[in-house]
């Protein structure tokens, strides 16, 4: 299996883009993009959005080995794939692999104390469903903070600015379902 880096480094030789291109793209200098490439850093989930858009793949092509695409499937809780970004503190992980014909992506959040989702508000088509499982989660849409607690939920059309932080000092668990999927 590659590393995220090195799907990244494909997908961009692919199209054609110099490291600098790309960095330019995604708002990011080519030497952090140069170091996410060779597996010495790791993207904030936002960034990795980014990337992703940047490059039209979803960001499950740069975390998932590819497989055939089925209709239906069991993903045990061992087999779960997480993603984490160290800097974000925020770990999460596909509920279904993207080898299913799918409209709606189901994804666990895991994020740690003062974990985000980046320090930038990010927009992308479609909409979005949050359910608190444990914790507390700030999510700012359009600047508004939006503070949710355990059996909180919230839904909000993704073309609206958003961004999450969890402001406490405990882990905060969260079940994020995104319409179309965008990993």
């Amino acid at each position: 299996m590659s590393s995220i880096g090195e799907r990244i480094k494909k997908s961009r030789n692919d199209k054609g883009l110099s490291l600098r291109e790309l960095a330019s793209r995604v708002d990011l200098s080519a030497s952090f993009l140069s170091q996410i490439e060779q597996g010495k850093a790791s993207p904030s989930i936002e960034n990795l959005k980014k990337i992703a858009t940047s490059l039209d793949v979803k960001v499950s092509y740069l975390i998932e080995d590819e497989e055939e695409t089925k209709n239906m499937e069991v993903v045990k809780r061992n087999e779960r794939k997480y993603i984490e970004s160290v800097d974000s503190n925020t770990k999460m992980a596909l509920l279904t692999t993207s080898n299913i014909d799918k409209t709606m992506e189901p994804i666990l959040y895991e994020i740690g104390p003062n974990g985000e989702s980046g320090r930038s508000f990010y927009t992308h088509n479609g909409e979005e469903f949050i359910f608190i499982l444990e914790g507390s989660l700030d999510v700012y849409i359009d600047e508004v903070v939006h503070s949710l607690n355990e059996g909180d939920s919230l839904y909000f059309k993704s073309s609206q600015k958003h961004r999450f932080k969890n402001s406490t000092d405990k882990l905060t668990r969260a079940i994020w379902v995104v319409n179309p999927p965008t990993f």
